[in-house]
């Protein structure tokens, strides 16, 4: 039993542990900062590239011919891409979901590759994917990278996945809180204090470097005044219709997605049709081009009129859920807030004039609907509000972002409507292709925090159907480190230790989970 204790104290208490884990946090904020960087680098030089051409085309037919040609030819290349590394198809989030899961082991340099060549392409071509969720995968392979460089335990690597995934956002967004929240709300979804401090490290590191390539500008610079508090009613049908627009967003990704997965025809052929469609797109309607970046744009240069609005919201959904039911290396990320800003614009400019208040008061309502809409696809609303808090340097929209993001939560939510994120998890774990694959015996220590509404709480440890092929090693209480005998009781906020094998994993981490509620 001292052995035992001796062995995990050097991995939950010792110093040393913990300042090696800092210095390789540091490492990962450093990779994986620069590599989300020149990814997003990258993307904006795409951008400008495809808007100067689409100038340049003006009418020419030869230019026309050629442009058609490279669409093509682009459309080739990401389908060799995505065969030739799988797991970086889609928008990058579900598949490290799935890697800390234990379900996935993908190669972290040939993602890195894939991922930041084929998003290069799907922007060249004008698709409208946003950079966010590839850069989560992009952190997170970074952060294994730097693992595999130490050589630690698989629980570190563990951790320095999730660590790189903060990074993704925080390189992405400039935004280092939302980073390392959205870790622990949306992919984590559980409480490790050795976690939240190396990803907070490596999110501040990741940022610095992001601030000094990209400056330190917030994203959003939008006017931003109050809405009068006798108005405030305003919020709750604001957040009702986010909710619904929500579930209509999410159910049309996710069936668009089944129904071209379904499709007979090679995936050669499908990602050609899709890149010159959008070529199509782009020659017609450019404003609705890319992740999102140009629209954005023209709110922030002069707010077009209501029906302008409506029609490029109308516009930008089918787009997007065209776009992305490809299976084209790119995220949802920006398209989701591009459509929560037009949400909030539609909605401001319907009722400013209505009840007379001051027209620009119509970017407080776009800025409260970003978040809003956030929440009610990804059903992350802590996440969503920090973003736009931190997008735009300012807390003062903080109470009405949370009571619109609060209602559109629980809207979809009701109606049994799945978060995006994990209903794409569900549908990569049920690809025919990935089988599970035995790995080497190698211990993986796993962190629980036992919630309010545990079904176990004061029970022995004993009587909690733990699965068998796992070990309650240590549990953490009030700040103590305790090893717990057969008639220890589990409270409410303990953090219990598992250990098990990696090749057991991925099935123990599931079942806690439920036990938990988790």
């Amino acid at each position: 039993m001292r052995a035992l204790e001796k062995t995990l104290k050097s991995v939950v208490e010792n110093p040393r542990y913990i300042f090696r884990l800092t210095v390789q946090g540091i490492m990962v904020g450093i990779f994986a900062g620069l590599m989300v960087c020149l990814y997003r680098f990258l993307l904006y030089g795409s951008e400008h590239v495809l808007r100067e051409y689409l100038n340049v085309i003006n009418g020419n037919l030869i230019y026309t011919i050629l442009f058609f040609i490279a669409l093509a030819v682009m459309g080739l290349l990401v389908d060799w891409l995505t065969k030739w590394e799988v797991d970086s198809a889609g928008s990058g989030i579900p598949q490290v979901y799935a890697e800390v899961k234990g379900h996935m082991e993908a190669n972290w340099a040939k993602v890195l590759f894939s991922k930041i060549v084929s998003g290069v392409l799907t922007a060249l071509g004008g698709l409208s994917l946003g950079p966010e969720g590839p850069s989560v995968q992009i952190g997170g392979m970074a952060g294994k990278g730097i693992a595999k460089l130490f050589k630690g335990s698989k629980t570190d690597e563990l951790r320095l996945i999730l660590v790189g995934s903060a990074v993704g956002i925080t390189a992405a967004f400039n935004a280092p809180l939302a980073g390392v929240i959205f870790v622990f709300e949306e992919i984590n979804h559980g409480f490790d204090k050795t976690l939240v401090f190396i990803a907070l490290v490596s999110a501040i590191v990741s940022d610095f470097i992001s601030k000094v390539i990209f400056g330190q500008s917030t994203a959003l610079t939008f006017p931003i005044h109050n809405i009068p508090l006798e108005s405030y009613w305003l919020l709750i049908i604001l957040g009702i219709l986010i909710g619904l627009l929500g579930y209509v967003y999410n159910v049309g990704m996710i069936r668009s997605s089944d129904m071209v997965a379904n499709l007979k025809i090679p995936s050669w052929l499908k990602f050609v049709l899709v890149f010159l469609v959008s070529g199509v797109v782009a020659l017609t309607i450019p404003e609705i081009s890319d992740g999102g970046h140009f629209m954005m744009d023209m709110l922030d240069i002069a707010m077009p009129s209501l029906g302008v609005l409506m029609l490029l919201l109308v516009l930008k959904y089918l787009f997007s859920m065209f776009s992305f039911s490809s299976g084209a290396p790119g995220g949802i990320f920006l398209p989701i807030l591009v459509l929560g800003a037009y949400i909030g614009a539609v909605f401001g400019s319907a009722v400013v004039p209505i009840f007379g208040f001051e027209h620009d008061l119509i970017y407080k309502f776009v800025v409260i609907s970003m978040a809003g809409f956030f929440a009610a696809t990804v059903r992350s609303p802590i996440t969503g509000v920090v973003l736009i808090a931190e997008m735009c340097g300012s807390t003062e929209s903080l109470i009405a972002m949370i009571i619109v993001s609060l209602i559109a939560y629980v809207v979809p939510t009701l109606l049994g409507n799945e978060p995006i994120y994990e209903s794409l998890y569900d549908r990569l774990l049920l690809n025919k292709n990935r089988e599970f694959v035995k790995k080497p015996s190698k211990h993986v220590l796993s962190e629980y925090l036992v919630p309010l509404d545990c079904n176990y709480i004061n029970f022995k440890i004993k009587d909690v159907p733990f699965p068998k092929n796992a070990i309650v090693v240590s549990v953490i209480r009030n700040g103590k480190y305790i090893i717990p005998t057969e008639d220890f009781h589990i409270k409410y906020s303990d953090q219990i230790h598992v250990l098990t094998d990696v090749n057991d994993y991925p099935f123990v981490k599931e079942e806690i989970e439920e036990l938990f509620g988790g």
